[in-house]
C-alpha cells in the first residue's frame, strides 16, 4: 500500500484540513523507502488561520506519532508552554531548551536582564552613553537575533544594513553612524566575552559557541511566523537526518517585525527544511460577519461549518463608557487612547487593566528619565522632550518613532490629569501607571494590538481603526505589518467586532 494512501482512522469533529495534517504526521517515512512519490517531502509548514484551533490541531498531531519517538513541541512563550504541558505535550520554549546547556556553558546560575545596559555602562562614557546608548541597546539587541558574528559576518556593511532595514538612526546631530557601528561591534564582542547572561544571549551563544543541544525525532514550532535566523539556527542544531520538522504559523499574523522576527519567517523556514505546505484555514473562533470582514485582508481564511452569524457593527463616536460590560476586550494602535478609556472606566467603579507591565515600565522608565521634583516641572520637561526628540525623528523621517514619543506623552499627560488632589505628586503618578498597567485581565480589559495577540473575547471594540494601518510606515515588510494588524484586531472577536473612534475634545 502506498504510503501516501494511508489514512488514519476518520473523525466527524476534524475538517478535512486537520485530516490532511493527521495524516501526514501518522506516515513513518522510514517504513517506505523507495516507494515515495519522487516529490514527497519529510517536513511541513501548517499555515494556520486565526481561531483555526491550530494549538488542538498540534496536540492531536502529537498523539499520532508512533511511540517510541521522542518529540518537542517549541512554544512562543512560557505561558503557551505551561498550558500545554497541562495536555500532556512536551512543550518548550526556545529559551528552555537551551538554558541549562548555555548557563552551565558560561558557569552561571541565574540570567542578568541588565547585561547590555551594565557592558554599555562600562565601555562607554557618559557622553557617548547620551550620543549613541539608545541607538546601542537597540542594534546589538537586533544583531544576536541576526545571528552577526556566527550566522552574518561582523562586518560595517552587516551591521549598517541590519540598521537600514530597521529604520535606526541616530537621535543626535553630533553622533557619527560609522562611530555607532564600530562601538556596537565592540560591545558585541564584549557581550560575547563576558561571564554574564541575558536571554538574547541564550540562543546565540548556543549557536555561536557550538554547543551540544538535545536532538528529536518531531519538532513542532509554533508561531512561526515570529522566528528570526538565531531561532531556525537552533532548529537546524536539534534536527537528526531522520527527524521530521512541522512548523506552524500564520503569515497574517507577522507583527513582531520591530522585536527582529524575519516578516518572511515561514518562507524561509519552508525554503530552507524544504516543507510541504498543509492549510488550516478554518477560523472556529469567529462568526461568519467577522470572518467576512477578516477577508479584506486574508482572503483564504473560512467561517467554521456551523458559525452563528454574528456582527459588525460601526459605532464611529457613538459611544460612552456604558457601552462596555464584564469580558470585553477593547483593543488599540496606540497607548494614550487606552489610558484616557481605562480611567474613565475606573471612575465608574468598573474593573479594567491595560495589559503590558512592560508598557507600565517603560513610561515610568522616561518619567524617571526626564525627572522633575513636581508634576508641573515633569509636564515642562516632557513637553520639551517631545518636540526636541520628536522634531529630529521627523527630520529624519522615522514618523514611527514620533508617533511612540507623542503616544508617551500624550499617555503620561493623560494620566496627570486622572490624577487625584491627593495623589498629585510623581510618586503618585508612579502609583497610578503601576496600577493601571498588569498581565492580569480584569473585568474589561484593554490592550494594544500588538498586546493582544493570542487574546479572544466574545465581545471586541476596535478603538480608533481609522487610524490602523498607520501611514508612517516605509518599508516594505512594515507596511505588510501594518495590514497585518488590521487582521489581528478584527480576530480577536467570537461573535462581535464593533469599531469605535475616540472623542474629540471640546
Amino acid at each position: 500500500m502506498n504510503a501516501l494512501a494511508a489514512q488514519v482512522a476518520p473523525v466527524s469533529t476534524w475538517s478535512p484540513y486537520q485530516n490532511d495534517i493527521y495524516n501526514f504526521v501518522s506516515i513513518d517515512p522510514n517504513d517506505y523507502i523507495g516507494m515515495m512519490p519522487y516529490d514527497w517531502k519529510r517536513n511541513g509548514i501548517i499555515k494556520a488561520v486565526a481561531g483555526s484551533g491550530k494549538s488542538t490541531t498540534i496536540v492531536e498531531a502529537m498523539r499520532r506519532i508512533r511511540p517510541g519517538l521522542s518529540a518537542v513541541f517549541l512554544a512562543f512563550n512560557k505561558a503557551i508552554a505551561d498550558e500545554l504541558k497541562r495536555r500532556g505535550v512536551n512543550a518548550r520554549t526556545f529559551h528552555s531548551l537551551v538554558f541549562s546547556t548555555v548557563m552551565r556553558h558560561k558557569n552561571q546560575r541565574e540570567v542578568e536582564t541588565s547585561k547590555l545596559k551594565i557592558i554599555i555602562d562600562n565601555n562607554l562614557t557618559g557622553r557617548e552613553v547620551k550620543l549613541y546608548g539608545a541607538f546601542v541597546r537597540k542594534l546589538v539587541g537586533l544583531a544576536r537575533n541576526a545571528g552577526i558574528g556566527c550566522l552574518e559576518p561582523d562586518t560595517y556593511e552587516s551591521w549598517a544594513a541590519l540598521a537600514e532595514y530597521h529604520d535606526l538612526e541616530l537621535e543626535s546631530e553630533a553622533a557619527s553612524f560609522d562611530s555607532a557601528i564600530n562601538i556596537c561591534r565592540g560591545i558585541l564582542h564584549s557581550c560575547y566575552q563576558s561571564p554574564m547572561v541575558d536571554f538574547d544571549d541564550m540562543l546565540y551563544l548556543a549557536v555561536r559557541d557550538g554547543l551540544s543541544l538535545p536532538k528529536f525525532d518531531f519538532i513542532f514550532v509554533d508561531e512561526a511566523q515570529d522566528t528570526n535566523a538565531i531561532q531556525r539556527a537552533i532548529l537546524r542544531k536539534i534536527v537528526k537526518p531522520t527527524s521530521r520538522l512541522i512548523a506552524v504559523g500564520d503569515p497574517s499574523q507577522s507583527i513582531y517585525g520591530f522585536r527582529g522576527a524575519d516578516s518572511n519567517s515561514m518562507d524561509l523556514i519552508k525554503e530552507e527544511f524544504n516543507c510541504h505546505e498543509l492549510p488550516l484555514t478554518v477560523s472556529y473562533r469567529c462568526a461568519t460577519s467577522i470572518v467576512e470582514f477578516a477577508r479584506k485582508w486574508v482572503s483564504h481564511i473560512e467561517p467554521a461549518p456551523n458559525a452563528p452569524q454574528g456582527s459588525v457593527e460601526m459605532l464611529g463616536q457613538d459611544w460612552n463608557a456604558k457601552t462596555f460590560a464584564s469580558g470585553d476586550l477593547i483593543v488599540c494602535r496606540t497607548t494614550k487612547p487606552l489610558v484616557t478609556l481605562v480611567y474613565q472606566l475606573i471612575k465608574m467603579h468598573i474593573p479594567a487593566v491595560i495589559l503590558g507591565k512592560e508598557i507600565g515600565a517603560g513610561l515610568i522608565s522616561l518619567i524617571n528619565k526626564l525627572g522633575g521634583e513636581n508634576l508641573e516641572e515633569l509636564s515642562n520637561n516632557l513637553y520639551a522632550w517631545s518636540i526636541r526628540e520628536s522634531e529630529k525623528a521627523i527630520a529624519r523621517k522615522q514618523e514611527s518613532k514620533a508617533e511612540q514619543i507623542y503616544d508617551k506623552r500624550d499617555a503620561l499627560l493623560t494620566l496627570m490629569d486622572a490624577l487625584t488632589e491627593a495623589d498629585r505628586s510623581v510618586d503618585g503618578l508612579i502609583r497610578l501607571i503601576e496600577r493601571l498597567f498588569s498581565d492580569k485581565t480584569a473585568a474589561i480589559t484593554l490592550a494594544t494590538i500588538h498586546k493582544s495577540k493570542g487574546l479572544e473575547a466574545s465581545r471586541v471594540f476596535w478603538l480608533n481603526s481609522s487610524q490602523c494601518p498607520a501611514k508612517w510606515a516605509r518599508q516594505p515588510w512594515q507596511q505588510q505589518q501594518e495590514v497585518n494588524l488590521c487582521y489581528v484586531a478584527t480576530t480577536r472577536a467570537k461573535s462581535k467586532l464593533v469599531l469605535i473612534e475616540e472623542k474629540s475634545r471640546e
